[in-house]
């Protein structure tokens, strides 16, 4: 997974890279999984069915990592996989995923950063050259 951070005096700022939309809102969740705890100690025990829509593609980023964090917050878990398998537009973006992790338990994960919310400053998602190559990115900040 390709990542690049920015400097952020508040927050964290961050663009993933990918072939398909699809592998990018992976890459974005994974970053957002791991600030919250390193994805290197989490087990995929349990696997959460995820799906989100939303009337642009922007929005359907901010539901979809938006949702990680409730999953989180309400039910204790922290994730070390994300599948996305179809992102699609019906006259709205829809997406269906799934993440794969365990219960935190603070004598066996790290702690990490804690995300306070996904932000839609600065957010965009579509197709840029790196390195020669044109691939999809999303361009992230979270409120930390």
């Amino acid at each position: 997974m390709e990542v690049k951070f920015f400097p952020h005096p508040a927050d964290i700022e961050f663009e993933v890279y990918g072939e398909s939309v699809e592998e990018v809102f992976e890459n974005a969740a994974k970053v957002v999984c791991d600030v919250i705890t390193p994805l290197k100690g989490v087990e995929p025990k349990e696997e959460v069915e995820i799906s989100a829509e939303s009337e642009d593609i922007e929005s359907l980023l901010y539901d979809f990592l938006e949702k990680i964090l409730v999953l989180h917050d309400s039910e204790n878990l922290v994730f070390s996989d994300v599948k996305v398998f179809e992102i699609k537009k019906d006259g709205k973006y829809s997406l269906k995923g799934v993440l794969r992790g365990e219960k935190y338990n603070p004598e066996k994960h790290e702690s990490g950063t804690v995300i306070k919310a996904i932000t839609y400053h600065a957010m965009k998602i579509g197709k840029k050259k790196v390195n020669d190559k044109e691939v999809w990115y999303a361009h992230v900040v979270v409120d930390i």
